[in-house]
């Protein structure tokens, strides 16, 4: 009976042993797997670190990318049958790589707008230099049939970059008003003017937005009077159009160019300055008969009146004389 209880304590003490063997082992197994995602990140962090590098580099920054970045309309405003100018500020997006040898195809998937008769919808561009722009002045004739708010233009670019052939397409769509709060319909010179004489210059522009214009004027850049050299435009009332005739006075004979802007604060505060375009008016020299001042018709009158009654005194004096003889 001893030995049988010798041998059941001993047993349990092994059992027991056994059993605080293997707990240990356990969790000391567990503990390591906890560990090892932490010890993983640490060692994957600078792997991270090492590429991010990469990441932010752009892939396309080596490859010239031409679009369209702004444009301009001379005038300021599309109008149905009429020739305007669309200055198109074209950019290179690329920091390191030139767009050599631009062709620039336009078109109009409306067809309301197209190159100037005579003009080809081609026109070659040559070179714009890395994050360099190059501005491209189009003549193009709005239709006739032009009704809507707006026009597009689409621009297909076909040019070489680091020794590939190249092209994307750039599409705006310009407003009727041009995008501009002032938009003008016409400025119309006379081509002839005498010096010191006043020359008709008649200007059509309406208000496209939905605040009135109070400093608008009209700057002239030539051979004209001190006060032709800005004409002031009365206040331009929200959403009205407008018709005005001013006059210019020249200064010198010959042929004289003048250039004309548009000036006024746009509804945001900024300043616009609208290149209207440059004129060139033939000046003629002030003849005798424009700076002899025209007799007094009282004056006239009564020297007519004298020589009548001295003739019909010698008329009188004449007849008495052959009477008497």
């Amino acid at each position: 009976m001893k030995k049988i209880n010798s041998i059941l304590k001993t047993l349990f003490v092994c059992l027991f042993t056994v059993v605080i063997v293997g707990a240990n082992t356990t969790f000391v197994s567990f503990a390591t797997e906890v560990g090892a995602p932490a010890e993983e990140a640490a060692t994957e962090a600078p792997a991270t670190a090492e590429t991010a590098p990469e990441v932010v580099k752009a892939e396309g920054s080596a490859i010239a990318i031409v679009e369209v970045e702004s444009y301009t309309i001379d005038g300021g405003m599309l109008e149905a049958g009429k020739d305007v100018t669309v200055n198109l500020n074209l950019h290179n997006t690329s920091d390191s790589s030139s767009a050599t040898s631009i062709i620039m195809t336009m078109s109009s998937a409306s067809g309301m707008i197209y190159p100037v008769y005579g003009t080809d919808n081609q026109i070659y561009v040559g070179t714009i230099g890395a994050a360099k722009t190059k501005t491209i002045s189009v003549p193009v004739t709005v239709s006739s049939f032009f009704r809507g708010d707006s026009v597009d233009i689409t621009c297909q670019f076909d040019y070489i970059t680091s020794n590939n052939k190249m092209g994307n397409t750039s599409t705006i769509v310009i407003p009727a008003s041009g995008g501009t709060t002032l938009g003008v319909k016409s400025i119309d010179l006379s081509s002839h003017a005498i010096v010191n004489g006043k020359s008709l210059l008649s200007f059509r522009y309406a208000n496209n937005s939905e605040v009135n214009i109070t400093d608008a004027k009209l700057v002239i850049d030539g051979n004209v009077s001190k006060s032709g050299k800005t004409i002031k435009l009365d206040t331009a009332y929200a959403g009205k159009s407008y018709n005005k005739d001013f006059y210019v006075t020249f200064v010198e004979a010959g042929d004289q160019e003048i250039s004309v802007k548009l000036e006024y604060t746009d509804v945001d505060g900024s300043e616009v300055s609208t290149d209207l375009g440059t004129y060139r008016i033939l000046v003629s020299k002030e003849t005798e008969e424009d700076v002899v001042v025209t007799p007094n018709r009282m004056l006239s009158l009564a020297g007519k009146a004298v020589g009548v009654l001295v003739l019909l005194g010698a008329a009188c004096v004449t007849v008495i004389y052959v009477k008497k003889h």
